[in-house]
């Protein structure tokens, strides 16, 4: 009923697709803007890789952000959690201005826990890898028990392997000095 700005919200748009569209008005007949164009952006893309360095606390994410899609630079990150598709964690973004591969090092992690992770690329537009998962090693448990066969110049040392941890093998042995707390020996 008055004369003003209007305006209309697109979705649904393909990314990296040119779109051409005018204004048009209806009433006492019926004009047209002149053309326009709009090109949607084209989101970077990243892969997830797996993890690597996986200790009983520690873990290093792998990535690789394999396009910037339209945007300049890209940044790279990973989310993270205990949970599949839950990530409560997201790692200090990088920012890349190529293509190429990315990490981050978890650490303070408790041991026997699964984590979920991706990447994430936030560039014109955001887009994530595939989830992945790795679970951190449970260390072995041992126990040390009391010697026994003690003579002069002898002693028998006696332990107790109670636990694998998620190893397939373990080596196991006995550290000793002669000051408490200092194991010179092995």
């Amino acid at each position: 009923n008055s004369i003003g700005t209007f305006q209309f919200n697109l979705s649904g748009l393909a990314s990296g697709t040119t779109y051409y569209y005018r204004a048009k008005a209806v009433g006492d007949g019926t004009s047209y803007g002149t053309e326009k164009s709009l090109a949607t952006a084209t989101p970077p893309t990243a892969t997830t890789g797996d993890a690597s360095g996986i200790t009983a606390s520690l873990a290093t994410l792998n990535g690789n952000l394999t396009s910037l899609g339209t945007a300049s630079s890209v940044s790279v990150s990973f989310q993270w959690g205990t949970s599949s598709g839950v990530y409560g964690y997201e790692t200090t973004p990088e920012v890349k201005n190529s293509t190429g591969a990315f990490q981050f090092n978890l650490s303070n992690l408790a041991s026997g826990t699964t984590f979920y992770y991706r990447a994430k690329a936030a560039g014109d537009v955001t887009s994530y890898g595939l989830e992945k998962s790795l679970t951190i090693a449970t260390p072995p448990t041992v126990t040390t028990s009391d010697a026994s066969s003690i003579t002069a110049s002898s002693a028998t040392l006696n332990g107790n392997l109670t636990s694998l941890g998620t190893a397939s093998s373990i080596s196991v042995s006995f550290q000793w000095g002669t000051t408490s707390g200092v194991y010179g020996y092995e």
